[in-house]
């Protein structure tokens, strides 16, 4: 923790740092600065226009008691009695760390269910998990992320767990930073990698610099420990343990939350029509994706139109999203959307590593380009070295949608 420091003795009062902010963090009282530090976001302007010196930082560790802090805490996605299946990679990696740690895994559900008890002990007993606590309110019919952020903060000051998960879905990235601010602890979203170090800690490990190079991050100071990670960066394996120790802890919040869905007057949706573009990528099973090599954006169109006959969803590289031919949430690889589709087709895509990173998971990988050296044929399942667009009219002729 840092905050910013005025030196009494060294401060005449110039009112010169009053100017600078543009926080409106610093006044001048009885001719000394004095420093808000609700507003103060320590960009260190006022350090360095100081001409007397009398501004510093000033950086605290108050290393957290990490004896009083234990156990794995993974936050599982719950809505309409259904649960995210990509909460299952994450349970999936917390029991590898639970292994090198020591620490017990807890699946934290939040929803208003009337599932059967049973039936969740016999999901949660297929993946290892011995201990499931499902939070629960009248209030919580569909998801309100004010509600999710006190309802888990209070829990986590309350039980005090070591390391805390999100999926870096829209659930996960809207509530993590939230909790964090409230528990006063870091968090590193978007993570491709966690490990233990030789110290109980947790490494987050996550792409930096526009996926050129990876970070690890450590928050030994502070816990709980907290990282959200992209959905489908890690593989889904089970670890079946008998169905009478898995123990379900419901428990019921009481009172009004903050921002109740009872509170809403109206709910707007939108509905998806039925075709299978609007299938999010990580949720995909047949992926078309776009490479620099479709030439335009006529011929990501081209591309994107068979995609929808064939009833796939349509993805593209990172240089075909820069080049402006889509939009970037149709990204895939390290800085864009990691996938695991039974079946992924590139259409002039080169294999850059930030890319294939994004693939690797993939069942099967059907490669299409024209030069043979590209390095997409290394992962590939099926390669076919071609003009693309000759075999995307073949394909259209033989009429694929019976096929894939």
């Amino acid at each position: 923790m840092s905050y910013i420091e005025v030196d009494k003795n060294m401060c005449n009062g110039c009112a010169e740092c009053v100017a600078i902010c543009n926080y409106e963090a610093i006044s001048v009282i009885n001719e000394i600065a004095v420093i808000d530090r609700n507003k103060c976001t320590l960009c260190r302007a006022c350090i360095k226009g100081c001409t007397q010196s009398a501004i510093s930082i000033l950086k605290l560790h108050n290393k957290a008691d990490l004896s009083n802090y234990k156990g794995i805490w993974v936050i599982v996605e719950y809505f309409d009695d259904q649960l995210k299946n990509t909460g299952f990679q994450l349970i999936s990696k917390a029991n590898k760390l639970a292994e090198i740690s020591g620490d017990k895994v807890t699946a934290v559900l939040i929803g208003n269910s009337k599932a059967e008890n049973k039936k969740l002990q016999k999901t949660f007993s297929d993946y290892g998990v011995s201990s499931v606590r499902h939070i629960t309110h009248e209030g919580f019919t569909r998801f309100i992320p004010e509600d999710a952020v006190d309802v888990i903060s209070d829990q986590i000051m309350e039980d005090k767990p070591k390391i805390v998960l999100f999926l870096g879905t829209i659930f996960g990235r809207t509530i993590a930073p939230q909790i964090a601010v409230r528990v006063k602890t870091g968090l590193t979203a978007d993570c491709t990698e966690l490990e233990i170090d030789n110290k109980n800690n947790l490494l987050q490990i996550r792409p930096t610099f526009g996926g050129k190079i990876l970070a690890t991050i450590e928050t030994p100071h502070s816990c709980p420990q907290m990282a959200s990670v992209r959905p489908n960066v890690f593989v889904e394996e089970k670890m079946p343990i008998p169905v009478e120790n898995v123990k379900i802890e419901r428990i019921e919040v009481r009172g009004k939350l903050s921002f109740s869905a009872k509170a809403l007057k109206e709910v707007i949706r939108i509905e998806l029509g039925e075709g299978s573009l609007e299938t999010p990528l990580d949720e995909a099973k047949v992926i078309f994706c776009a490479g620099l090599g479709v030439g335009s954006k006529e011929g990501f169109e081209k591309v994107e139109k068979f995609a929808q006959k064939c009833g796939a969803t349509i993805a593209a590289t990172r240089a075909v999203v820069d080049e402006g031919w889509t939009d970037f949430s149709k990204q895939i690889g390290q800085t864009g959307v990691t996938v695991i589709p039974e079946l992924y087709v590139a259409f002039g895509v080169s294999g850059a590593i930030h890319h294939n990173i994004g693939i690797r998971n993939s069942r099967k990988i059907v490669a299409i380009n024209n030069d043979p050296r590209a390095s997409i044929f290394k992962i590939a399942d099926y390669c076919i070295v071609a003009d693309l667009f000759e075999v995307l009219d073949k394909m259209e002729l033989q009429g694929t949608r019976q096929t894939i």
